[in-house]
Formats: structure tokens, sequence, C-alpha cells
């Protein structure tokens, strides 16, 4: 693909967001996935400023900002440059072909920055991207723009999500880790319990509390710190409407 970057280069020069200056013919003010309401809920008439007005809300988080920033500038790029169409325009099979252009951003000499440099935006030689993105970094793009199409339909700005056609992964859930003993576990434990010493007074009381506790642990699901902070003042029984205890 590096026979494109001849025509890259004459079309439209590499640009962070802010500096980029796009053409009517791809600014999206016609895009063809434009929401045609009455009543927009938001002013902006172009791919750019609706870009723009979605970032506001993610300001006072720098992080944030820029993770978002970097996600819906790569796209409105490779929409408005490699691809020829406004951003307002991508259908779902276009957002399929531009996630395979993450795999590997061609060509590389056009939108990877050159000897592993990271330049600041507003250096001539800024690129948008450092290299190929990975499976998780690819997942993280998804999910962004997919938050920026679903506010732009939302906003009244576009008729629909392309994104939202894409198969979605669901995580299986992690298998709940429960710790109990077996029935005849527990028996055993009761077992050993009843073999106690219970000759002297002294006996019978330890051989009670190691039985109540032993009995509070099981049946009632306690942590170890709720029994050992707690004390028996701590302790109560309800009685239902009958006087009857529960």
């Amino acid at each position: 693909m590096s026979e494109l970057l001849p025509q890259l280069e004459k079309t439209t020069s590499i640009a962070p967001i802010e500096q980029l200056l796009v053409s009517s013919e791809f600014d999206g003010s016609k895009g063809t996935n434009r929401a045609e309401s009455s009543r927009p809920l938001t002013g902006v008439k172009n791919d750019i400023e609706a870009i723009r007005v979605w970032l506001t809300r993610y300001t006072e988080t720098k992080t944030t900002f820029d993770n978002y920033r970097k996600e819906a500038e790569r796209l409105l790029l490779w929409s408005t440059i490699q691809l020829r169409k406004p951003l307002s325009s991508l259908t779902h099979e276009d957002l399929c072909a531009y996630q395979y252009f993450l795999i590997d951003p061609q060509p590389t000499e056009f939108w990877v920055m050159q000897s592993g440099r990271r330049f600041a935006r507003s250096h001539p030689e800024w690129r948008p991207f450092v290299g190929p993105l990975s499976s998780a970094s690819q997942r993280q793009s998804t999910i962004i723009l997919s938050t920026l199409f679903s506010w732009l339909v939302n906003a009244g700005y576009l008729a629909g999500n392309p994104l939202s056609l894409s198969r979605r992964r669901t995580r299986k859930a992690q298998p709940r880790l429960t710790r109990y003993l077996e029935e005849d576990l527990w028996n055993e434990v009761k077992t050993t319990l009843e073999m106690m010493l219970k000759e002297s007074k002294r006996d019978r009381e330890h051989y009670s509390r190691i039985r109540w506790l032993f009995s509070s642990l099981y049946l009632c699901g306690l942590r170890i710190s709720e029994v050992v902070e707690n004390t028996m003042g701590d302790f109560f029984y309800r009685r239902d409407r009958h006087g009857n205890e529960c």
C-alpha cells in the first residue's frame, strides 16, 4: 500500500484535530449518516465540531481526554484522508476495514512516527500512530469509538451507530469461589468437638465456647474478624408477631 503515499500527501496533510483543515466535501456537513431531526440537541455543523463538543465532557480527566481524543482523531484522519469519506458517512463495513487498518497502519511512512520517536502534537513530524495496535488497544479503540457514535446519535447529530452492529464479546463470569465443608467433614468436626473433655466445670465451659464458636462460623458465615471484634453484647434475637423467638 506504499503506492498510496503520494496520493495521500497531495490531498490532505496529516495534522492533529485542533489543527486539521477538512474540505466541505469531507467535513460531514452532508454526511449520509446525519440525523434528519428538526430538533437536534447540539448546534454543531460538521464532524470536527461534533467531536470537539463530545470531548469537552472529559476535559476534567486528562488521561481520559487524551485517550478519547486520540481514538476519535485517528478515525477522523483515516476516514477523510485514506477512505475519502466524512466520519458521519461511515458504515459498518467501513468500521470493519478500520479495525483491520489498526492492526498494521499503512502506508507506515505516512501514518506512523518514524525512528520510534514520539513527537509533540505541534511538531511537523507528528503522526497519529507509533506502531500497530495490540489486541487490547484495538478493543479499547472500538469501545471508545462506540461511545462517541452513541453520544452523537443521542445528541441528534447521527442517525445511527455503525458500531452497534459489531459482534460484542461477552466476558465469561469468573466462577464464584465458595468455601464450605462437606456434610461428612462437618460431622467429623462435630464428633471431634463432642470428644473434648467435660470432667470439670472449666472443661465444660471451654467445650461450650468452642462448640458455639465453630457453630457460629459454620452456620452464620462469619468472618474471623467479625467473631474477634464483637462481644456477646452485640448478639440479640428477635421475636415474630406471635412472640416466638426467631
